[in-house]
Order: C-alpha cells, then sequence, then structure tokens
C-alpha cells in the first residue's frame, strides 16, 4: 500500500506538527510521507496582518485535487466555514492551549528573576510587546493599558530572534508552538486563560481528508482524540455563532470531565477599553444551550451592544477600530505602510499588484564608473534609487561627485540612507516637475535611472532645457503578476474590505488584470486612496471611486492621510 501523502507548510513548527501525524499513521500500521505546500500566508510580506484561512486553503485545495491525502492544520487556523467535500478525520491530543509570555533571552539575571514573579505584571511601564493578534492585543491592553502593543510577525524562530535582537520588549506566544518546537525554556510566564482565553481550538492539531476518501475516514478513530475533538468543537462553535473568524478579538477554552464540559470565553476590543470574559458549565447532552447562553452573557457584557448579538458587535468593530485595507506594493516594500497602518488600528492585505523585475543593465555600471561626468543624476522610485547604489557601490564610486534628484520622499529615502543627505526635489512629486524645476544649466549631463514603464515627460522636457541625457532602464515593473491571483481572491472571500491604497498607476493597472473577469466588480467597488493625483486619476479612469490623495509618500504621513479618508467615510471613526 502506498504511503499516505500529508501536506504541510515548510515552517518548522508546521514541519513538526506533520511529524506528530505521521507518527500517529504509523502507530495505526501507515507509513506517510510529507509533501510541502505553500500557502497564501506564507506568500504575505513579512509585517502583514493576514486573513481567514491563510494558512489553510492552498493544503486544502491539494486534497480536493488530489496531490496530498492528507491536510495538517493548527486547528486555531482552521476558518468555521465547513466545505462538505472535507471533513476533519482526527484531533491528536491536545497541547497545552494557554499563551505565553516570553522575554529576551539576554535579560539579566535579575531583572528575570523579578518578571518570573510575576511577569506580565512587572514588565516596565511603556514596554514593547510584539504580537500580529488582535485577540492577544486587546487582552493584554485591557490589562496592561500602558504597554505599547505592536505588530510583529513571522514564524517562531524569527520573532524570537527579533525579540532577542531588540525589535520588541517582549512576545506573546502560543505555549503549544514554543513546546512542539523544544523551546519551553523561552516560556517566562503562562498566561491564565481567565487573563488572555486562547484562540478556539489552540493547541490543538488537525487532521482533514476528503469526504468520500473511505480509506482515511475509517482511520480516523485510531488517530483521534475523542477530549479534544469535544473541546475544539465547542470553541469552534462559539466562534462561529459570535460572527467571528480565525482573526476575530475571540478567545474560547473548553474542558470536557466525563459528561460534563465546561466552556470559558472571551471577547474583548483591539484597543483594550472594553473586555468581557464568561464561563458556563452543564452536561454535555445541553452543549449547544450553553454555547448559546455563553455568547449572549458576552454580547450583553460589552458597553452598548445588550440588546444586540455579539456577532453585530463584532462586524461593528471591525468597522470602528480595526479597519482592513487592502494594499497593492510588492511584498519586500509593504512592511513600512503596514506597520505605519496598524499603529492607527487599521488592518493591511498585501496583495502585490506589481512585481519588480531587475533588469541587467552593462551601461549604468558603466555609467557609474566615469560617474564625474554627470552634473545629476535622478531617480524616480525607490527601486531605481536602489539599482544605482548597488552600482555606486559594485565600482567604489564617490556619489559625492555628483548632485542628487529624486521623485519624491520615498524614492529619496534609500539615499539618505546610503549617507547621501542633499537631495534635491520638485514642489510636487511628478517627473514633468523635475524637468521644470532642477536647478539645471543648458550642456550640463544628467543621468535618469527609471522603469521601463516610466513616465518619458522626464528625459524629453530635460532635454528641452538643453540637458544631455542619458536615460537608463534599471528594472521592468510586471503588472498583476500570476502569484497574486489567489491572494486576491482570498482577500476578498475574508471579511469586507474598506478601500484599497494604490502608490502609482502602475499598481492599479495591475490590481485590474488580477480582477478580470470575475472579480473586476468587487474590485472596482473598494474606494481607492492613492500617493499622488497621477495615481489618483489612473484609478478614476479605472472606474475606482477615489476617496482622495496623498501628497507625502512617507508611509507615517500616508498612514495618517488613510485615517483621515476613511474618517469622511464613517461619521468621523478611523
Amino acid at each position: 500500500m502506498p504511503p499516505i501523502r500529508i501536506g504541510t507548510r515548510g515552517s518548522a513548527l508546521a514541519l513538526a506538527q506533520a511529524a506528530q501525524v505521521a507518527a500517529a499513521f504509523e502507530r495505526a500500521g501507515r507509513s506517510a510521507t510529507t509533501v510541502l505546500i505553500e500557502t497564501e500566508g506564507d506568500r504575505r510580506a513579512p509585517d502583514t496582518a493576514w486573513g481567514e484561512g491563510a494558512f489553510v486553503t492552498a493544503i486544502e485545495d491539494a486534497v480536493l485535487s488530489g496531490r496530498i491525502d492528507v491536510a495538517v492544520h493548527s486547528a486555531k487556523d482552521v476558518p468555521t466555514a465547513h466545505d462538505p467535500r472535507l471533513q476533519i478525520m482526527a484531533f491528536l491530543p491536545r497541547a497545552d492551549p494557554r499563551d505565553a509570555l516570553v522575554v529576551a533571552a539576554g535579560s539579566t539575571a535579575g531583572a528575570r528573576a523579578s518578571l518570573l514573579a510575576g511577569p506580565l505584571a512587572a514588565l516596565p511601564t511603556g514596554a514593547r510587546v510584539g504580537t500580529d493578534s488582535p485577540r492577544r492585543a486587546g487582552f493584554l491592553r485591557a490589562v496592561r493599558p500602558d504597554l505599547q502593543v505592536h505588530p510583529l510577525h513571522g514564524n517562531v524562530d524569527t520573532r524570537l530572534r527579533r525579540l532577542d535582537e531588540g525589535a520588541t520588549d517582549a512576545l506573546i506566544l502560543a505555549v503549544a508552538g514554543l513546546s512542539r518546537l523544544g523551546r519551553e525554556g523561552r516560556i517566562t510566564e503562562h498566561l491564565d486563560e481567565a487573563v488572555m482565553p486562547p484562540a478556539p481550538g489552540q493547541g490543538a492539531i488537525a487532521v482533514q481528508v476528503r469526504s468520500d476518501d473511505d480509506d482515511l475516514v475509517g482511520l480516523g478513530p485510531a488517530l483521534d482524540d475523542g477530549a479534544t475533538r469535544l473541546a475544539v468543537e465547542a470553541e469552534r462553535e462559539v466562534l462561529r455563532r459570535s460572527g467571528g473568524g480565525c482573526r476575530a478579538p475571540i478567545g474560547a477554552l473548553a474542558t470536557v470531565d466525563g459528561d460534563r464540559i465546561r466552556i470559558l470565553g472571551g471577547y474583548a476590543l483591539p484597543d483594550g477599553s472594553a473586555v468581557a470574559i464568561e464561563r458556563v458549565e452543564g452536561p454535555l447532552s445541553d452543549r449547544d444551550a450553553l454555547i448559546d447562553a455563553l455568547v449572549g452573557r458576552l454580547a450583553r457584557s460589552v458597553p452598548g451592544v445588550a440588546s444586540r448579538p455579539l456577532a453585530h458587535h463584532v462586524a461593528e468593530v471591525r468597522t470602528v477600530v480595526s479597519r482592513r485595507l487592502l494594499v497593492t506594493r510588492p511584498s519586500a516594500q509593504a512592511g513600512p505602510i503596514v506597520d505605519a497602518l496598524a499603529t492607527h488600528g487599521i488592518a493591511s492585505v498585501v496583495v502585490p499588484a506589481i512585481e519588480i523585475d531587475s533588469i541587467p543593465v552593462p551601461a549604468l555600471d558603466d555609467a557609474i564608473g566615469e560617474l564625474a561626468r554627470y552634473a545629476w543624476i535622478i531617480v524616480t522610485s525607490s527601486n531605481g534609487a536602489k539599482r544605482v547604489l548597488d552600482a555606486v557601490q559594485h565600482r567604489k564610486a564617490d556619489p559625492a561627485v555628483v548632485h542628487w534628484a529624486a521623485v519624491g520622499q520615498a524614492s529619496a529615502q534609500p539615499l539618505r540612507d546610503a549617507g547621501i543627505a542633499d537631495v534635491w526635489l520638485p514642489s510636487r512629486s511628478r517627473g514633468e516637475r523635475i524637468a521644470a524645476e532642477l536647478p539645471l544649466a543648458s550642456g550640463q549631463r544628467v543621468l535618469v535611472a527609471r522603469a521601463q514603464a516610466g513616465d518619458p515627460r522626464l528625459p524629453v522636457g530635460l532635454v528641452a532645457r538643453g540637458a544631455i541625457v542619458d536615460e537608463l532602464i534599471v528594472y521592468r515593473t510586471i503588472e498583476g503578476p500570476d502569484a497574486s491571483r489567489p491572494l486576491l481572491r482570498a482577500a476578498l472571500r475574508d471579511e469586507p474590505l474598506d478601500g484599497v491604497l494604490f502608490a502609482s498607476g502602475s499598481a492599479v493597472r495591475g490590481l485590474v488584470r488580477l480582477a478580470a473577469p470575475e472579480l473586476t466588480d468587487l474590485v472596482r467597488a473598494l474606494p481607492a486612496i492613492c500617493i499622488g493625483p497621477g495615481t489618483a486619476a489612473v484609478a478614476a479612469e479605472h472606474g475606482f471611486h477615489v476617496l482622495g490623495a496623498s501628497a507625502m509618500q512617507r508611509a507615517d504621513a500616508l498612514a495618517e492621510r488613510t485615517v483621515q479618508l476613511l474618517r469622511s467615510t464613517s461619521g468621523g471613526s478611523p
């Protein structure tokens, strides 16, 4: 009999969980092999909020297509919506479902001893705590409103490394994940479920198969842990009846003892301004009635919503406190704006509408080798600036022998980061404004580094003023990369989006290409926020309702402008 093909993500934690499932099959008398599957969550930008199903959908598709036989998921990541073609054949015995506080490995012995006496309470006033979870952020802020809770993403080892490097003062991570990776020693405090109710299903491993695969479905009882299944299914039902997804600020933990079940449920606004934690207990046979009672109590405990279901309030919280914006920048460039938006309670869903493809340009290397020939080097994007700087470094050229100009602040930033402090900028971030305003003498030589699809009016305008222009195409922009199509489908399938952010006309055209034909109407229904009037004009030409444009490209300024524009559509709420 061929080995069972187990599909899993390639992270260390996912592989550890897949190994547990393989061992369970072997104990049941069946051999197994592992197949790696890249998910939408794996392709997101490093600092990007992900949507429901981000780590699940691609693996489910692989099961349905027959590429693999079994999918392995963290139960907390599995959406509550059920596809009848699939079923959870087994839940393995559950690990510790709680969350953990983790402080840096380099903490002094005295400081660590102080923390171990009451770690969460002992964190210094204003300490930074990294988490990408609205649930963890809300419950944490409720007990320690002085803490600076900020987004910090990546797999477990990445987050631990960033903690030890000083990117944050503490982390909140799942105890189960740390244990499965052999990192139990990093745990500073196990957080009580009454302080931070765990995500529904946290600590459990779900084994999923096709519903019509009678062979594997029949193996389910040999792998399934009954108590874990009863508890996790109850917790997921709390989440479903509350109207939330796996990113909702809702926690639940069920415990089965014989024929009785205890269920703890919690809800917190992401800003910590309101929190409710309730418990119910009774016979297993009354599970559904107990869940209804729990969800009702949570709703009544939240100020101002006693007469409405919690599901309605969850939707309102997403709109008022944690808006959701489609960001179309390339993944490698999305981090700063994602972080800036997060400080205002806006979640970003990154769907790269363009890709940057570097082009070998021997002429650029030659030009930088004779840098002193030029009066000016002009860059029209951060990508162009980085390509020129790479050539400067390669040729060991002195950037001080030439004047530098950039189309805007974002384009100038890589130059400043490289120590080029004096970067000339036009009055408006437009290529034609550079051509008109650059302090240029007739006969001076200018190097323009731009994209293949860049605005040709810049070099034309410079020539008209008497400049000798060397124009080099240093990269090309791919509009609507195919790899982003499943990301867009997932973004539109998950919780509603409040708008789309465009940084260029190329991004507008790229998103329209990704949406065609079946998603075009859904995409064009999103209000657009743009960088610069040129981008806004392109968005309007393609049928978007433009809320407004930001004249500034800096992430902080763009985020503030985004908040203003979103507030204008919601009667004052950001």
